[in-house]
């Protein structure tokens, strides 16, 4: 963490409120809260937002209305605005000079910091407003009310972010990222996919038509997760397709901690499944094409069809294969994967059991009557357990697996 200091002129410093440390362990700081008026051309440009539990959009409704407000009777604008609220180190006064230090992550860091903790829309809505004097002249004589939180130690952050949240529905895994609970995750993640996903919602630095949040990383290591749902006692992770809600509501880091090394394979590992559907997609089921290869029928199956998509990896496809049809594929090869580590190397085992796999679970399919692809994925019967049934015999005899 390092210290960044930012100095303000304000209308009026006060402080308003005062909690005296009880000595239980809170490095024995006093809690204070402090009272800013400022006008909106005297408000730092580069606060961090990081403890807020969203990233501020100003396409969004409410801050659509707020520049309306700037534009047209800025005056009015402290009147109707909430204000913000900050998490700083110190705060020095003298007069109406203000001083703030607050601590921010240096580049490699994951850990929120300080900055805007409440009213972030405020605070970016009222930036966009100042750099475009021309259409909004008069919005740096806007005022707006910021609250200063001081002494507040980093496992309070959170919850008090997410307490001050509660009038907007925020995303679970947006709360859970202020606790640090996808701190791993970031850190094995690739550099092209980390650009593909939300960890809270509106990230400036994620492409901003990007379908992809944390869920559907939880979701991908769930099912590579052979120690959370144990091939060998017939266990298989459908949850990942039917109830990730639940999955990221009891998700535990330290069953996923090693896991979590092995991100970046795993995101390979969809994109091979994936490209094999690719050369086995076709309509011409039941003949063989110029390379021997059986050709699969996947143009009437619900979620897929030959448009193209995008993976987290990366990789553009040219086609879509539905969820269905990839993740009880890629589960098939958590029998390879113990503490983190593959017992035989991931490129030997696609190589070997891969195709096989996918035509087992094509094979399942054709004979549930093809009925609907969401319906299929649900039942661990008909779609999971066919598609793991070979490498799960493989890994038994191999010793990779003990079946009690």
């Amino acid at each position: 963490m390092k210290d960044v200091s930012y100095a303000l002129s304000c209308e009026k410093v006060c402080r308003s409120h005062r909690i005296e440390s009880a000595g239980n362990g809170n490095s024995g700081k006093a809690k204070e809260l402090w009272t800013l008026t400022v006008r909106a051309e005297n408000l730092p440009r580069t606060w961090k937002l990081g403890p807020n539990a969203r990233y501020a959009d100003v396409k969004a409704k409410p801050a659509k209305e707020m520049l309306s407000t700037l534009a047209t009777d800025p005056e009015s604008f402290v009147l109707k605005n909430n204000g913000m609220m900050l998490v700083a180190k110190s705060l020095q006064s003298k007069g109406n000079e203000v001083t703030l230090v607050c601590s921010e992550p240096e580049e490699d860091e994951f850990s929120p910091g300080h900055g805007v903790l409440n009213g972030g829309h405020t605070y970016r809505v009222l930036l966009e407003a100042l750099a475009n004097a021309k259409r909004y002249p008069n919005a740096g004589d806007a005022v707006v009310m910021v609250t200063v939180a001081l002494g507040i130690e980093d496992e309070e952050i959170s919850r008090i972010s997410k307490a001050r949240n509660t009038s907007e529905k925020v995303p679970l895994h947006a709360l859970r990222n202020l606790d640090g609970d996808w701190t791993e995750l970031k850190q094995y993640l690739p550099a092209e996919s980390r650009k593909l996903v939300f960890f809270k919602p509106n990230e400036p630095d994620v492409d901003p038509d990007s379908e992809f949040d944390v869920t559907d990383l939880v979701r991908r290591l769930a099912v590579m997760n052979n120690e959370l749902f144990p091939a060998e006692n017939g266990e298989h992770p459908v949850r990942a397709y039917s109830g990730i809600g639940a999955l990221v509501r009891q998700y535990d880091k330290k069953k996923f901690t090693k896991l979590a090394q092995r991100l970046p394979d795993i995101l390979e590992l969809e994109e091979l499944v994936v490209r094999k559907w690719e050369e086995l997609y076709g309509r011409n089921s039941g003949r063989a094409d110029g390379d021997g290869k059986e050709k699969i029928d996947l143009s009437r199956t619900s979620g897929c069809n030959s448009e193209p998509s995008l993976l987290l990896s990366g990789y553009r496809a040219s086609v879509t294969i539905a969820d269905p049809f990839i993740l009880p594929v890629m589960a098939a090869f958590r029998v390879f994967l113990r503490n983190g580590k593959w017992l035989m190397p991931m490129d030997e085992a696609w190589t070997k059991y891969g195709e096989r796999t996918i035509r087992d679970l094509w094979k399942a399919y054709k004979e549930e009557g093809k009925s609907s692809a969401s319906y299929f994925a649900r039942s661990a019967k008909s779609s999971w357990a066919p598609a793991c049934d070979h490498t799960k015999n493989v890994a038994i005899q191999k010793g990779f697996l003990k079946v009690s």
